[in-house]
């Protein structure tokens, strides 16, 4: 996994992508990371045992998602087997087998809290523009009107 610019991993672990209702296989296994800006999990493609002594194991990355795109995190429990992690985002709930998934639920939490805005609110211009008023006393009657009028606001006479 490639970090982007002021990104660190707050947390890493094995985990198991969970069969989707949709589908009747689980993804598989892999990792998942939780860093200060996104949550990813990446399995490894399978190349042959050869191939894989050889040159490595290819990482796949199935799920790459800003923490402010995530709607919810919750732990599931079911009346079988162990505890889940459902992530929901915008297109679909994916849900992990993790060791501790309420403690992974908590440091998204944390995570999520500690990011900044995802749209920074945009700058207030303010303008200030200042006018100087002249006033000028009529000559015929005596009232104060503006130089820029050029005429006089009771009389009607010329300033």
């Amino acid at each position: 996994m490639l970090l982007r610019p002021a990104e660190s991993i707050l947390r890493s672990a094995y985990a198991v992508e969970e069969a989707s209702r949709e589908s009747s296989t689980g993804r598989g296994p892999g990792v998942l990371y939780l860093t200060n800006q996104r949550l990813v999990f990446e399995s490894h493609v399978s190349r042959g045992v050869v191939r894989d002594l050889v040159g490595g194991r290819e990482a796949r990355t199935l799920l790459d998602v800003s923490l402010h795109d995530l709607q919810n995190i919750s732990v599931r429990r079911g009346r079988l087997g162990r505890p889940r992690l459902v992530v929901e985002l915008p297109r679909g709930r994916p849900a992990f087998d993790v060791l501790e998934p309420d403690g992974w639920a908590n440091a998204i939490a944390e995570a999520r809290r500690e990011l900044p805005p995802a749209y920074p609110a945009a700058p207030t211009i303010v303008r200030t523009v200042e006018r100087e008023v002249v006033k000028i006393r009529c000559r015929y009657c005596g009232q104060l009107g503006n130089e820029v009028n050029g005429r006089c606001p009771s009389c009607g006479a010329s300033l």
